[in-house]
């Protein structure tokens, strides 16, 4: 269990070069060539040597100003969804016996179509210790009572499916590739720990280990 939350990981991992970090300047457009590579933001270009997507596989293939055939295919598809995410205290969207209440709760019923409906006990989840039990559902803020909403947000997760499988698969086909490297979650799981896995098999193709 980390302390503080899944966030608090961050601030550590990146201590050491966090003066580095630009905030606030989103790339608009990636151009490769045989010597490197040329990065577009808001404050101009720059000129690398190499470069290394951690981001969604949508947001990647977006900034690519030619992607190949090959990452068309495998990142076109691993693609993402956005979720209705709703932070709130109304313990009717956990199941009816509080003995079968898990880190994760969904909700079965609905269409082939429909989006995932899942509550998470955020108390149990992050080890909160309250009288008050926290959840954050999915796609469900209908059926949430308004009073006792606490925080809306808007994310997007990774979407599974047999050509997603098939496209992870893949990784060793475009990475390395006219300069370019890719990681993030996606190319597992979804899970935060998939992310680091993923970002340490990039940096090991550099002959970087921990």
């Amino acid at each position: 269990m980390i302390q503080g939350g899944s966030r608090s990981y961050v601030e550590p991992l990146t201590a050491s070069f966090r003066e580095r970090i630009r905030l606030s300047c989103p790339v608009t457009r990636v151009k490769r060539d045989r010597e490197g590579v040329t990065l577009h933001s808001a404050m101009g270009s720059e000129r690398f040597d190499k470069v290394v997507f951690a981001c969604h596989s949508d947001q990647a293939l977006a900034l690519l100003a030619q992607p190949s055939s090959a990452e068309q295919s495998i990142l076109g598809a691993l693609r993402y969804a956005e979720n209705d995410v709703v932070l709130h205290t109304d313990t009717r969207l956990l199941p009816k016996r509080k003995l079968a209440w898990a880190s994760w709760n969904y909700r079965l019923g609905g269409g082939e179509q429909q989006s995932a409906a899942v509550t998470y006990d955020m108390n149990i989840l992050q080890g909160i210790e309250s009288d008050t039990t926290f959840c954050v559902s999915l796609n469900q803020t209908s059926a949430i009572d308004p009073a006792k909403i606490l925080g809306r947000y808007r994310y997007a997760h990774p979407q599974y499916s047999l050509g997603a499988i098939a496209a992870q698969a893949r990784w060793e086909e475009i990475n390395g590739v006219d300069n370019t490297w890719y990681c993030g979650a996606y190319w597992a799981n979804g899970f935060h720990e998939d992310g680091v896995v993923s970002g340490l098999r990039v940096a090991q193709a550099f002959g970087e280990t921990l």
